[in-house]
């Protein structure tokens, strides 16, 4: 079992690495991967694959997420 500060360096230590690897790519790139990954969605529920397209429209949200949570808490460059 984890002691609290071993869970709280575990949880630093991989915060940091979120960090850095978002660091390394532009912050376009989030919104890029929310159009494409709708793009693809519309693109498989027309080839009648609804089930992936169902899967694949819940991507958006996560990236617009993902960009908007590095923009506002993550370090500046």
């Amino acid at each position: 079992m984890l002691k609290t500060t071993d869970a709280a360096e575990s949880a630093k230590k991989t915060q940091d690495q979120y960090f850095n690897a978002a660091n390394q790519m532009p912050a376009e790139i989030w919104y890029w991967a929310a159009i494409g990954s709708i793009i693809a969605s519309a693109t498989l529920f027309l080839a009648g694959r609804r089930d992936w397209s169902i899967f694949v429209g819940q991507w958006p949200p996560a990236f617009l997420l993902l960009g908007l949570f590095h923009k506002l808490v993550g370090p500046r460059r």
